[in-house]
């Protein structure tokens, strides 16, 4: 299965589960979700691994914090992407 399907089927499966809630526990789930997706991403040796991180050894905090503000950059912009591909759908 292509990377493209399992987002739709883990998407479907969200929506689901949220559907019929309140819109803020909605966004706090998702922000819950993104906080922890974000957090995860560390540089040098992971704490539940063994193994090093291929993003560097170190685990220096401040390389980490760089890393995270680039992935929540990066998700945002990609988010902006996708509100726009939907208003589109909706639209159009």
């Amino acid at each position: 299965m292509s990377l493209g399907a399992e987002v739709d089927a883990l998407r479907d499966r969200i929506s689901q589960i949220l559907a019929g809630e309140e819109p803020e526990l909605q966004g706090a789930v998702i922000n819950e979700l993104a906080a922890i997706w974000i957090a995860g991403h560390r540089v040098g040796p992971h704490p539940h691994r063994s193994h090093r991180s291929l993003l560097g050894p170190g685990g220096h905090r401040a390389e980490g914090d760089r890393l995270r503000e680039e992935l929540l950059a990066l998700h945002t912009e990609h988010v902006r992407e996708l509100i726009e591909l939907y208003l589109d759908e909706v639209d159009g």
